[in-house]
């Protein structure tokens, strides 16, 4: 049943929220994830703290806190049950906290499930963590009541520092006020800390290692010492691919923000180094020795890699390579389509595919954003069918009971097969659908976001609708991208035919209209060639 004409006639807004499509087990994997995300939320608990692998306690010091065989709760403050913040799991489900690289990687799933006050509370808890005793890092880890979690954060100067976690919670920052209209995420302290870390803190990173300054930030090596890519296997990187496309998206979202607030002159600073960098890393930076491939890292003997490979110290490559074509720091082309044939076929090689399934959640995000429907997809189906397997880290349970294939599970959906995007401050969306031949459909009802319910159908690849049933106006920009979008004749609304307008986004063509829907009310939008 249509569900734009199912809905048309409804006043109100729905109380709960509903993923549906033709494809069952698309269906049942939406309706696990919206439970299984409300399993590990902790707003208005009380618990333990400090606690994790396997039962143990971690203090101040960073080791256990009893050394005998039985597990034993230390009578220190440290680790005494404490009422917790609105917040969610993220992290290893046997250890009481959340991290950075897990939040940032759950956050656009959580506000979509409806986690917004979570996903403020846990970011503003970051940002206040950041100061100089730690070099302006934030810290990697936090209690569900916002204390340092001593076991990866023992003190503020002992801790896991990734820098690439560090740009995405500024890339962070600006996307979950996009998508929510909060202005707490425009306030001093969230400003301060996302101009430090694209300022003071890359300046001081790059030249760390390498007497020459080029804009990239190093590493010293493992996660202790500050490690410049989130691959913590494999070979020690100085400079890195991901924390290089970390940064190129965190300059281009702040750049974007600002331009949204009027201040088009700090926005241009911003959006300049971005292309910048950009330029630099497809330009030279990436050039390998030999092929047509992409350098991914440069170890602290100035050694390039551009191959992903398995060794006796691990995986070099994965996660490194993932986020260049995920956070658009690669040009659209033939170079760019052979990275992702790459990244491809040696996720799923035993040879060189990661042991973790917390690896495969960023696949379906390297391919949804170049129209690559059936590869994101079966990346999609891989996850879903090992959510009962254990998880090689024995303690933490199953698959499954790892926080982040829930939220990401509910976020590729959304963001990738319906292609879903927001600018609320704006009071704009965009729907671009990148379906697979086994999903020729998907309805999403009873979406809040900020001050917006709504309810969108995605009827193909060429034809859509919406309903806004919020009591203001939102203008949707209804996308059609691929071959279908290459020469429309014409859009069809409410049975006017329009004039499209054409534009071309990750070297893929793309057609659109921008459409006006009033408050408890819907528009359908059909493509015809």
């Amino acid at each position: 049943e249509s569900l734009f004409f199912c809905r048309a006639g409804k006043k109100g807004r729905r109380e709960d929220m509903e993923l549906i499509s033709s494809n069952s087990d698309l269906t049942q994997w939406m309706a696990w994830a919206q439970q299984k995300a409300a399993s590990f939320v902790m707003t208005g608990q009380s618990g333990p703290v400090n606690r994790g692998d396997g039962g143990k306690w971690y203090g101040p010091s960073g080791r256990f806190s009893n050394r005998s065989r039985v597990i034993r709760r230390p009578n220190r403050q440290w680790a005494q049950p404490k009422d917790y913040l609105p917040s969610y799991w993220a992290g290893y489900h046997d250890r009481t906290a959340f991290y950075i690289r897990d939040f940032v990687h759950q956050a656009a799933g959580a506000e979509y499930l409806g986690y917004h006050e979570e996903n403020y509370q846990m970011m503003r808890c970051f940002v206040e963590g950041a100061c100089a005793d730690t070099g302006w890092y934030a810290p990697w880890a936090l209690n569900f009541d916002g204390s340092l979690y001593y076991m990866d954060t023992p003190n503020h100067r002992r801790f896991v520092r990734e820098l690439t976690a560090q740009y995405e919670l500024v890339e962070t920052i600006c996307k979950l006020y996009f998508l929510s209209g909060d202005s707490r995420y425009l306030d001093r302290q969230m400003r301060t800390f996302t101009e430090r870390i694209l300022g003071e803190f890359t300046q001081r990173h790059d030249g760390m290692v390498f007497s020459i300054k080029n804009g990239i930030p190093e590493g010293r090596g493992n996660i202790w010492r500050g490690s410049a890519s989130y691959n913590e296997s494999g070979r020690s990187l100085a400079e890195a691919g991901d924390s290089i496309a970390a940064l190129y998206q965190a300059l281009a979202a702040f750049g974007k923000l600002l331009e949204a607030l009027g201040e088009r002159e700090s926005a241009g600073g911003y959006l300049r180094r971005a292309a910048e960098l950009r330029s630099y890393f497809n330009d030279v930076w990436s050039l390998p020795p030999e092929g047509n491939g992409y350098v991914f890292g440069i170890d602290q003997k100035g050694r390039k890699y551009w191959r992903w490979e398995r060794s006796a110290k691990g995986i070099t490559g994965a996660e490194t390579c993932f986020f260049l074509p995920m956070k658009l720091l690669t040009e659209p082309g033939e170079r760019n389509n052979l990275l992702l044939e790459e990244i491809d076929q040696r996720a799923a090689d035993p040879q060189t595919a990661a042991v973790n399934i917390e690896s495969y959640t960023y696949l379906p995000q390297v391919f949804f954003p170049y129209q690559q429907a059936e590869r994101a997809w079966r990346w999609m189906k891989y996850i879903g069918g090992r959510l009962l397997l254990p998880h090689v880290h024995e303690s933490q349970g199953r698959n499954e009971d790892y926080p982040e294939l829930s939220f990401t599970m509910f976020s590729h959906a959304v963001e990738g097969l319906a292609g879903f995007s927001a600018d609320l401050p704006a009071g704009r969306i965009v729907t671009c659908p990148c379906l697979p031949e086994e999903v020729p459909g998907l309805s999403i009802r009873g979406l809040r976001l900020g001050d917006y319910s709504m309810d969108f159908e995605l009827l193909s690849h060429h034809e859509a609708a919406f309903y806004n049933h919020s009591n203001r106006p939102l203008c949707w920009k209804c996308t059609f991208a691929g071959q279908s979008a290459r020469q429309p004749a014409h859009f069809v609304v409410d049975g006017a035919e329009l004039q499209p307008q054409s534009e071309t986004v990750n070297g893929v063509a793309r057609s659109f209209i921008e459409v006006s829907v009033p408050p408890q009310s819907g528009k359908k939008v059909s493509a015809l060639n």
